[in-house]
């Protein structure tokens, strides 16, 4: 008898390891997929803004991966917890419209069950989403930051690509040049700058066959053009010059960026604490919420996915998406309420998880109340 009792309970192990594996199979597989198509869409607009201020001269072309790497996390912060949420939604809905879920209840598979493995699930993903949210995101941010200083201290002559007029960020200069090597050297370069911002008819045009950048012994960069003419001043006025050169050096002077402050996205998290202020204990609680909205959604995703198969898979799926939504959009309100001084930090957002959870545990009670009712009745 105990020998049988001993099968028995090995038995239970196994099958309840080869349901977990089955509901996180379904779960995870369907987390990835959603998780990669919005990655997708939310990587390709950013890339898009940052091709445009490549082609604008704002930034060169040869960080634009680099860029979109160290956002990465920045993008996935968000983006895990909301496809964890879609993907109970959607592998769960699947399972009860196929009436998988009905054979599985019959098994032994009850509320208490489920809930348990979809904690468990979520446990993973908190995991995996702390690291992300309060090491990875401020690690990339802080490589955005070192990058973008960088790109203020070019010139227009660092991000020049050939065959595109390209103005410099005062508006004062616009450059041109036909072909461009990966020497530096210059073909038919054109060069048209404001001497008077007021007076947008006092201009200096320059022109050459060729040209190339070239450093001094003290570190000055200069511009050396050849074989070109040199037009300035107003046209028609009788100071107006043309000047025929083959050889015109002009110093290539740097813009003065103004000293910005370090965003606290970009701080580690460690670094954010004590958090004194109200702009930092906000960032401190977004950080912490992202993580602690999962098991939050899990128990809203957990009702709402039950849906009955004549009605289809996706019937909850936009009150469900939609509550998800506002519970992201609190979270991103109440941080900016932190920020200004209007909540309490001792509040910070707490009481919005309080406020989720509560009508998590209310959709979950709410059917048994209902159903030990109508038996009751």
């Amino acid at each position: 008898m105990a020998h049988r009792r001993r099968q028995t309970s090995s038995g239970g192990v196994v099958r309840q390891v080869i349901l977990y594996r089955y509901f996180a199979g379904e779960v995870l597989t369907t987390m990835v997929a959603v998780a990669a198509i919005v990655l997708v869409i939310s990587m390709g607009w950013r890339f898009s803004g940052y091709l445009n201020e490549a082609a604008q001269g704002v930034i060169s072309s040869d960080v634009l991966f680099q860029l979109m790497a160290f956002r990465l996390p920045g993008f996935l912060e968000l983006i895990l917890p909301i496809s964890f949420f879609l993907a109970l939604m959607l592998a769960y809905g699947r399972l009860y419209v196929d009436s998988e879920m009905v054979i599985l209840v019959s098994c032994g598979i009850g509320p208490a069950r489920l809930m348990t493995i979809t904690m468990a699930l979520a446990t993973i993903v908190m995991l995996v989403t702390g690291v992300v949210s309060l090491w990875l995101k401020p690690a990339g941010e802080g490589e955005v930051e070192a990058l973008m200083a960088g790109q203020r201290n070019l010139t227009e002559f660092d991000t020049l690509a050939p065959g595109r007029f390209q103005t410099i960020r005062s508006g004062k200069r616009v450059t041109y040049t036909e072909d461009l090597d990966g020497q530096g050297q210059l073909q038919g370069v054109f060069i048209n700058e404001y001497n008077d911002a007021s007076r947008r008819s006092d201009v200096t045009t320059v022109m050459a066959q060729s040209g190339e950048t070239q450093v001094d012994e003290v570190g000055n960069r200069f511009l050396v053009l050849k074989n070109g003419v040199r037009y300035s001043g107003e046209a028609g006025s009788s100071d107006y010059q043309v000047i025929e050169y083959q050889e015109y050096g002009q110093m290539i002077q740097r813009e003065q960026s103004r000293k910005r402050r370090k965003r606290l996205s970009a701080v580690p998290t460690l670094g954010l604490l004590p958090a004194e202020d109200a702009e930092r204990a906000a960032e401190v609680h977004w950080r912490v919420s992202v993580v602690l909205m999962i098991p939050v959604v899990a128990l809203l995703a957990v009702p709402l996915s039950r849906v009955n198969p004549r009605q289809g898979r996706f019937i909850k799926l936009i009150p469900g998406m939609s509550l998800c939504f506002m519970y992201v959009a609190s979270l991103s309100g109440g941080k900016a309420a932190m920020e200004r001084g209007d909540v309490p930090m001792e509040y910070g957002l707490w009481w919005i998880h309080g406020v989720f959870l509560a009508i998590a545990l209310a959709l979950n009670v709410l059917p048994v109340v209902l159903s030990q009712s109508r038996d009751a009745s």
